[in-house]
């Protein structure tokens, strides 16, 4: 499957936007480009450290600009942060260059199993950088999913991610939703 336009995977932290992005490009002779390691690379520091010394506001303005400057990339798979889809500038700007925005709607249950032993997760850590006992990240999963899933929700595309899916099966899921996503917008056109 060839795909010429903007491909972006969005969705809760942990959901594999990066590990599945990697994935649809190669299968779509698109480029690859994650916007948090993107940021890593312009500011030489981790996530987490941008957030601890420079502040979530700070984080979110290199979100934008960091994606600004892979517009340009064409064809491109690109994987969001989890929050950078709710800043309606980003939602904006991937419209304006004829983006396919892909949601990953993934269980809870699946996130909280993939976040429980990750530290890389400034909004998921307490105060003192440390991860929280279980019950509290799951609370706070729990949470900030229920501000962020009616943004993800506005994407051309969801992709429902079922328990026990490996990475190959979603991405046949992403790009079969693709296809059809194209099949019916050519058929608008006509």
């Amino acid at each position: 499957m060839n795909y010429h336009r903007l491909i972006v995977l969005t969705g809760f932290m942990g959901s594999g936007k990066s590990a599945l992005g990697s994935k649809v490009a190669s299968r779509t002779g698109a480029a690859f480009r994650d916007l948090d390691d993107e940021i890593e690379k312009l500011e030489g520091k981790k996530i987490r450290d941008i957030f601890r010394e420079d502040g979530e506001d700070y984080f979110r303005q290199l979100e934008r600009t960091c994606l600004n400057q892979l517009l340009s990339v064409k064809p491109l798979v690109l994987a969001l942060g989890g929050g950078a889809f709710a800043q309606p500038e980003i939602r904006s700007r991937i419209t304006a260059h004829d983006g396919v925005t892909v949601f990953l709607d993934v269980p809870v249950q699946t996130l909280f199993e993939r976040l429980k032993r990750n530290t890389n997760r400034p909004l998921l850590l307490d105060d003192d950088g440390q991860m929280p006992d279980d019950d509290r990240l799951m609370k706070r999963i729990r949470e900030l999913l229920a501000q962020r899933e009616p943004v993800y929700r506005k994407a051309d595309i969801t992709v429902t991610v079922k328990p026990g899916w490996t990475h190959e099966q979603t991405t046949e899921e992403i790009l079969k939703h693709l296809s059809e996503y194209e099949r019916t917008a050519r058929s608008q056109h006509q």
